[in-house]
């Protein structure tokens, strides 16, 4: 009995460890990452040896996570490119995260601090990013260079799909009657996120995280929220005026529609032309998951497009490469994901914090799904990460979260 004690205090210490590690290490895509899931693992076995609790494998998420990783197996073997396929295939581990977070965050006393943790590291990588945008710094063994689009320490697309998740996150927490007491610092992290995100110049990400702010407004039904949202759309409408066209982009939205298409947005659409008759001559299994670059150079003819590593659309890229056998899965995925975090919300004590993370996860869940339009954000590893971390803290509803919603 002592030595399970024992082993269940190390797993606690472990876990409170790993996930705030974690939080602080997302919006600076360190290796730091990867260390700190490491320690969540272990965590987990430890807990398992010391409660000998069974995982709950009747959870409808967790279904719908294994049917997606198992059927986008055929796709992976008859790739011709086998070890890039695997190589993405493999990703799906990070869908881990959401579970591993979701069912010990708030048992071991860190979701708060969690969650404060993650908005101030992302307040600090936007700090990285502005120097960036100022001209770059360096003093002694710090060196941040300068960019004209700021990326922080991450690629600038990855930095904008984490930024929009956590600009809506962090607007929802914000309007918890539970966060008054740090509302101020989060709205000052959060304008500090949007900042960073139209210094990104990711023009998909913009429509992203506007999309999610007005999901978590309609859900909240707040006033407040929408009205901040609405100032947010102005000052980026002037923010596009000042660069209306910037490094061969065409930014403003008074002229993205009536002028010829940019060189990034003509490159999208040949690669959708593409992807989609790649899905109509392979409808069931697509391609091969790795092998989307190659079909694309056989496919380009006289057409020029600046890359052909993906579709630049999540859902393209999906029916090209894996087809329909890999398609559907994907979509009962997000289904089951949307399904649960509305019930959350709605078992969440009204006000709580508990119910505001359950929203702000479908405002990020909004914002990703809308980036995907333009991006293939959710095969990014860093923003895919960000993601579970998200939809992990919703789920982490304990009883005392509940008790204000059954009164």
């Amino acid at each position: 009995m002592v030595a399970t004690a024992a082993l269940e205090r190390i797993s606690t210490r472990l876990f409170q460890f790993a996930f705030l590690c974690l939080a602080l290490f997302i919006p600076f895509s360190i290796a730091g990452e990867n260390i700190a899931i490491g320690f969540s693992v272990l965590a987990w076995l430890c807990w398992l040896a010391a409660t000998r609790e069974r995982p709950r494998l009747l959870d409808p998420l967790f279904i719908a996570s294994v049917a997606l990783a198992l059927f986008a197996l055929p796709s992976v073997w008859m790739s011709e490119n086998r070890a890039r396929a695997f190589t993405d295939w493999e990703s799906y581990w990070q869908l881990l995260i959401l579970f591993m977070v979701g069912a010990h965050i708030a048992r071991v006393g860190v979701r708060e601090r969690s969650c404060a943790v993650l908005l101030l590291s992302a307040a600090a990588s936007c700090g990285v990013a502005f120097i960036q945008r100022a001209g770059g710094l360096h003093l002694g063994p710090i060196h941040i260079g300068a960019e004209h689009r700021v990326s922080s320490t991450l690629f600038t697309m990855t930095l904008a799909g984490i930024l929009c998740q956590l600009t809506v996150f962090g607007a929802a927490v914000a309007a918890s009657p539970q966060a008054a007491r740090w509302r101020v610092w989060i709205g000052i992290a959060v304008v500090m996120m949007f900042a960073a995100l139209l210094l990104t110049m990711t023009r998909g990400a913009w429509i992203a995280v506007f999309a999610g702010l007005f999901t978590v407004c309609v859900l909240l039904r707040s006033r407040v929220l929408a009205v901040a949202t609405v100032l947010a759309v102005v000052v980026m409408l002037l923010y596009t005026h000042a660069y209306k066209n910037d490094q061969g982009r065409t930014l403003a939205v008074d002229t993205f529609a009536t002028e010829q298409a940019d060189r990034n947005v003509a490159t999208r659409l040949v690669l959708w032309d593409m992807s989609w008759k790649m899905f109509l001559d392979h409808p069931l299994l697509g391609v091969g998951m790795g092998d989307y670059s190659t079909e694309a150079e056989r496919r380009l003819a006289e057409r020029h497009v600046r890359t052909t590593v993906d579709s630049h659309n999540i859902y393209l890229q999906l029916l090209a490469t894996r087809g329909l056998l890999g398609f559907i899965p994907f979509v009962a995925y997000v289904v089951v994901l949307v399904m649960s975090l509305w019930k959350l919300s709605r078992r969440a004590a009204g006000g709580s914090l508990a119910r505001h993370y359950a929203i702000g996860a479908l405002g990020a869940t909004a914002a990703v799904l809308v980036g995907a339009l333009t991006e293939n954000n959710l095969d990014d590893a860093e923003v895919f990460t960000a993601f579970m971390f998200l939809v992990g803290m919703a789920r982490a509803i304990l009883p005392s979260d509940e008790a204000g919603a059954a009164k």
